[in-house]
Formats: structure tokens, C-alpha cells, sequence
């Protein structure tokens, strides 16, 4: 069993594959019922992982405050002591659940360095571990400051003693400079004829112009020190600074979960049992990539990618006249997510 159970709404499968994903980064064994069908046994499934858990999750959203469902696991966790809600839109908990805090995770994009993320973190060890973890301030604050008072009352006669110093070396340097003849005018050596650019030197240095990052410049110089354009990089590199850009990576997957496909009716029907698997896979297959496209479309992602894997389907005669075929395939959704990233750029 799981030590983590998650509650929420469906359309909020997107948002709440972030959490599921961070925490499962965290080390914690988490369930939740994405990809599970409805029925007996989902119900049972549910029933089993909620008495088992250690800790439940609400999550709070404009759909799942009004779901019966997710206020009745929440009652569970509450009378269990052990319901930690968060919220992911700005709404206030259902009645009943007012008085019990829940963590401010509203625009939070999966960011496990978030402040917000890493106090919802300590409530939720908090209950693993039957006790809370309180953050200290470092006790060497209060003895660095009078350290630092001590350096700056000292400053003003450091910076009179250096100007000092400074004056008499001008005043050494300008006399040696006058009791000396004036040096020759020094002739440069013919310049040499320059050689060819590579088609692989050329090809490296608009690379490092399209890109403009300083690892592009740094690559150029790296394969090239004393290349055509190697001045040009090294005079580029002094002006990088740091910018912060939004860019598409791929996202955490949804893998290996069981989605199961039914297809069956009377044998008059004339239906064969490949039959029956075959529309029973398909109905997998359709029901994938819905299941795929949900989270892709409530997420804000792009590129939603799904793949189902083969499997012999159960066909069974319960009677003389009946035939139902059952297909439970594991299926796996990808998608792209928008990530911010800060990069050096140069130029």
C-alpha cells in the first residue's frame, strides 16, 4: 500500500500529476487513481488505499469543492488525523474543512525549490513521522554582525592610508619616467597571410551566433583558440549577461497505467471472440487517448504522445448464449511542458 493517497477531480489530472510526480521525487510511494475505470473494483481499489494510507491529500480546485467525492475521502483523512489539503486554485476549503489549514500551491508549477512546495513537504513528513520539523535561523547571524560594524568603522582610515601609498608610487613612477630616455618606436612584424576557414569552423561560429548563449561561444573557442573568429568570441563573451526565457522540455510521463476495455453480447450476434478482443482494444485505445489529451489540455502542455501495449484478452461463455471479452492494457501518455530557464546570453 501507498503512504500517500491524493484526492481530486479529474479535470484536475494535469495539475495533480505535478504533485504526484515531485512527491514521488521526494522518495514518497504515492497512489492515486488516474487510469483506474470505474466499477466494483476501482471502488474497492479506493476503499483499500485510503484506510491504508498514512497521509491523504485533498486538493482543493474550483471543480473538486464541490465534489462529493473528494469532500468524502477528505472526511476520512480528517477523522484519521492524518488530511493535509492544498489548494491549486484560489478558493476556500468546502464546510467542514475551513479550520484546517491547507497549502497555498495556486500557480505552483511543479518548482520542488518553491518555498510553498517545501512547507507543504514538512506538513506532510510532519505526519509521516508523527511529529513536526520547525526551521531555525543559523545562530551564527548575531555573531557576524559586529564583525561586519568593526570592518566599517575601520574604512575610512584604510582608504586615507592607501591614497597615501598611492600618491608617492605616481610620484616615483613620473620621476623614473623623465630621467629616461624615450623608448624607439617598436615596427610590427608583417602580418601573416590568414588561413581558411573550415567549413567546421564555420559552421561552429554561426551556431554561437544563432544561439548567442556563452556555452555556444565557449564551444567555438574550446574546438578553435586561435581560430578566424576567436577575438570576436572572446570580445562577445565580455558582454553576456543572464536572461530568463521560457522553453519547451519534455514532461514527466504517465507510465504503465491499466485502462481496461470490455466488448461482449449474444453469440448470435455472430461475433467471434478475436472479434470481441478487437473491439475491446480499441475501446482502450480510445479511451488512452482521451485519458492523454485531458492532461495535455488541462495542463497548458503541448505534443501529447500516447502508446498502448499489447495483451491477450480474457474471453469467457458465463452461458450458452453470452460471450464477453475483457482487455486490460497498460497504456503511457507524454506530453511537452513550458519550463522556465535562465541562460547567459551574449552579444
Amino acid at each position: 500500500m501507498a503512504d500517500i493517497f491524493i484526492s481530486y477531480k479529474k479535470e484536475d489530472a494535469g495539475r495533480v500529476i505535478r504533485m504526484v510526480e515531485a512527491l514521488r521525487a521526494e522518495g514518497f510511494d504515492v497512489w492515486w487513481d488516474h487510469g483506474i475505470k470505474a466499477g466494483s473494483e476501482w471502488d474497492r481499489s479506493i476503499h483499500k488505499e485510503l484506510y491504508a494510507a498514512r497521509v491523504v491529500i485533498a486538493v482543493w480546485s474550483n471543480a473538486s469543492v464541490a465534489a462529493p467525492w473528494v469532500k468524502e475521502e477528505a472526511t476520512v483523512g480528517k477523522s484519521r488525523g492524518i488530511l493535509v489539503p492544498a489548494r491549486i486554485d484560489d478558493v476556500d476549503p468546502p464546510l467542514g474543512f475551513m479550520m484546517i489549514q491547507a497549502a497555498d500551491l495556486v500557480d505552483w508549477h511543479g518548482d520542488r525549490t518553491d518555498p510553498r512546495w517545501i512547507h507543504f513537504l514538512d506538513a506532510v513528513r510532519g505526519i509521516l513521522t508523527g511529529g513536526t520539523s520547525v526551521s531555525q535561523a543559523p545562530a551564527s547571524f548575531t555573531t557576524r554582525v559586529p564583525a561586519q560594524k568593526t570592518a566599517r568603522n575601520q574604512m575610512p582610515m584604510i582608504l586615507a592610508i592607501a591614497g597615501v601609498a598611492l600618491i608617492a608610487v605616481l610620484a616615483l613612477v613620473w620621476t623614473l619616467m623623465r630621467a629616461q630616455p624615450p623608448a624607439p618606436v617598436a615596427v610590427s612584424p608583417p602580418t601573416p597571410t590568414q588561413q581558411p576557414i573550415s567549413a567546421g569552423e564555420q559552421k561552429l561560429w554561426d551556431q554561437a551566433l544563432a544561439e548567442k548563449t556563452r556555452q555556444a561561444f565557449q564551444s567555438y573557442l574550446l574546438s578553435y583558440p586561435n581560430g578566424a573568429y576567436a577575438q570576436r568570441a572572446r570580445d562577445t563573451l565580455l558582454t553576456c549577461r543572464t536572461e530568463t526565457r521560457e522553453v519547451w522540455k519534455p514532461g514527466p510521463d504517465v507510465a504503465n497505467q491499466m485502462v481496461r476495455g470490455v466488448s461482449g453480447g449474444a453469440l448470435s450476434t455472430g461475433m467471434t471472440a478475436e472479434q470481441h478482443c478487437a473491439k475491446a482494444k480499441s475501446d482502450v485505445h480510445a479511451r488512452a487517448k482521451l485519458m492523454c489529451e485531458t492532461i495535455v489540455t488541462n495542463g497548458g502542455y503541448r505534443n501529447a504522445k500516447w502508446t498502448v501495449a499489447d495483451a491477450p484478452c480474457d474471453c469467457q461463455r458465463p452461458n450458452s448464449v453470452v460471450m464477453n471479452c475483457i482487455a486490460d492494457l497498460a497504456y503511457s501518455c507524454r506530453w511537452e511542458m513550458r519550463v522556465t530557464e535562465r541562460t547567459e546570453i551574449c552579444g
